[in-house]
């Protein structure tokens, strides 16, 4: 290529770079092609250099003298050779990929992706020009323009299954489930089956929750390549997603069979265990997780504390993870308070007024992106570093170090004083707190989702006054609710939708919480109130995977589907208690 491209340079030189014909120098520019050829740029650079001195206007030796400096590691050099070429009037697509190239790798991202589409725009089927404007559309963070030009990759050139491959893994990595079926689906129209498609439908049935079709197509997958330990990890998570645990457990086992050395597979056994309460042998496959692909970009908690002696030390507690969780391991901060000369404290901020009244021992500070977490680490001085999810690996080995609190999180006094000046204006004999809905896409939000008419049995007592704790859109689902039943769940977003301190409030003013498995629940554990959990089947290794108690917390009480999407005996289960419940404060008001 790089031979026809100079020699149609030095063809039309005389026009475009006004240089004589001279056999000579076109002898050594074919020296210097020739030792480009042979992987000697440094040869080639120097024959360039002694051509240019005496015929500085030739494009065709900026060029290739552009090349030479880009395989010698000189990329800003390469760029004005390169821009003079271009400059002079050569627009063949290869020297336009050179000096995008090393516009990236210099960071002028901005001009490269302008050469880019230069190149595109004369051949939209140069497939290199495309790949590298791909790779640097990812390279910013760029999903939305990543996925436009896969999408127009795939269709120019079809034969590409790499590129329909990578656009399933972006759907899948963003979140767009439904797109990622349809290319493993067209996929397998295609191309026929094989292992390739059948992956690619495993694994697009699992991330929309289609644990049947999951397990289906995990298994053609594995007709055609049995070592797939991806494939049998993947097959191992939608059986335990099914209550299948036995098989799963096993799924998981041949993957690490498979591959020793697989983080991924030791962390869901580990979630198993965590579930099952088997705490010491789940929380070192727990830390694994940090290895997992996905981790690899979390910033370092170094100097790591390894649970020795805190004794006069500066502690830093790195956040991590949810909202809920970062309340749930919160129950371990008032150990690490007592025992470490100082705590630091990262966290969501709108945690931060909470957590500094719970724990005003400890310095408490906001982390509000990724920005301010990096920088936490170097503005704060620290003996060691640990993340809040990592403290029970050295603090609750067992279920006998879980403490029995009556809650470590404090509301604020006054304003748990005004939620409860307001509740009294609401009718009924018991003031209760309701969430109905759980979880992204990504935390299995299917399993912990209802809407408020599934809940009719339980709210439609008129002894009792609903008051939302539900985050997020929720004011056309409840007025509508009203509509159909009359029931009227108070809603003060004041308290909702901004500072975790407000809400800690407002739940601490009701009498009982009933919510689905989400930040609620750990909110009123944390706080010691009264919470009742509805779950699914297979739960998250929180909430165990069975009994009616939580570890966690000792004022929650966990009402557990018998079957894999039976929501129907929950909701009978929680609306007799509460009618009991009601009965009592009734036989007491008459007291």
């Amino acid at each position: 290529m790089l031979k026809r491209v100079l020699k149609s340079f030095w063809s039309s030189r005389k026009a475009r770079a006004g240089l004589p014909d001279d056999e000579e120098t076109f002898h050594r520019l074919r020296q210097a092609e020739d030792a480009m050829a042979g992987n000697a740029p440094d040869e080639a650079l120097k024959i360039c250099d002694q051509i240019l001195e005496a015929r500085p206007g030739s494009f065709s030796v900026r060029f290739l003298r552009g090349r030479a400096l880009a395989a010698t590691g000189r990329a800003a050099e390469a760029i004005d050779d390169l821009s003079d070429a271009v400059r002079e009037g050569a627009q063949d697509p290869e020297l336009l990929e050179w000096l995008s190239d090393c516009l990236s790798r210099c960071g002028r991202f901005a001009e490269a992706e302008v050469c880019f589409r230069r190149v595109l725009s004369h051949d939209p089927y140069r497939i290199v020009a495309r790949e590298h404007l791909i790779e640097l559309l990812d390279r910013q963070d760029r999903a939305a323009d990543v996925v436009a030009e896969l999408s127009l990759a795939v269709e120019y050139a079809p034969e590409r299954v790499d590129w329909a491959q990578r656009l399933f893994d972006i759907f899948q990595r963003i979140g767009m489930f439904d797109e990622a079926l349809r290319i493993a689906q067209r996929t397998q129209a295609e191309y026929g089956e094989s292992f390739a498609s059948y992956f690619m439908l495993t694994m697009a049935h699992y991330t929309r929750r289609d644990m049947p079709a999951a397990i289906a197509a995990a298994n053609r997958a594995l007709e055609f390549n049995e070592f797939s330990a991806d494939v049998h990890l993947t097959l191992g998570k939608a059986l335990i997603a099914l209550d299948r645990t036995e098989e799963g457990i096993a799924a998981c086992r041949r993957a690490l069979k498979l591959r020793p050395d697989y983080p991924e597979a030791d962390f869901h056994l580990g979630l198993i265990q965590l579930a099952r309460q088997k705490f010491r042998e789940g929380w070192p496959l727990w830390e694994r997780r940090f290895v997992m692909t996905g981790y690899r970009t979390k910033r370092p908690a170094e100097p790591r504390w390894t649970g020795n002696t805190l004794k006069g030390r500066i502690l830093h507690v790195l956040s991590e993870q949810g909202l809920g969780d970062e309340i749930m391991y919160a129950s371990c901060f008032d150990e690490v308070i007592r025992s470490a000369g100082h705590c630091i404290i990262e966290c969501e901020p709108r945690l931060e007024t909470l957590f500094r009244r719970s724990f005003p021992a400890a310095t408490v500070y906001p982390a509000t992106d990724d920005a301010t977490k990096w920088d936490a680490v170097n503005k704060h001085q620290a003996d060691v570093r640990i993340y809040s999810t990592s403290l029970p690996v050295h603090l609750r080995l067992s279920s006998k170090l879980f403490p029995a609190h009556n809650g470590y999180l404090r509301a604020a006094p006054e304003k748990v004083k005004y939620w409860q000046e307001r509740l009294t204006g609401l009718p009924g004999k018991l003031k209760v707190g309701i969430s109905w809905r759980g979880g992204t896409p990504f935390t299995f939000q299917e399993r912990r989702t209802l809407n408020l008419g599934a809940l009719l049995p339980i709210m439609s007592s008129r002894d009792v006054a609903w008051v939302n704790l539900q985050y997020g859109n929720r004011a056309e689902e409840i007025e509508d609710f009203f509509r159909k039943t009359g029931i009227q769940v108070a809603d003060w977003p004041e308290a909702i939708d901004g500072d975790y301190d407000e809400t800690a409030a407002l739940v601490s003013a009701l009498d009982l919480v009933i919510s689905v498995c989400t930040s609620v629940v750990h909110l009123s554990g944390a706080l010691g109130r009264p919470v009742w959990v509805m779950a699914p089947r297979v739960a998250e290794w929180r909430y165990g995977h069975q009994g009616e108690t939580m570890p966690w917390y000792p004022s929650a009480r966990v009402y557990r589907q018998p079957a894999v999407g039976d929501w129907d005996s929950v909701i009978s289960a929680v609306s007799e208690d509460l009618s009991r419940r009601l009965a009592v404060v009734t036989e007491k008001s008459f007291d």
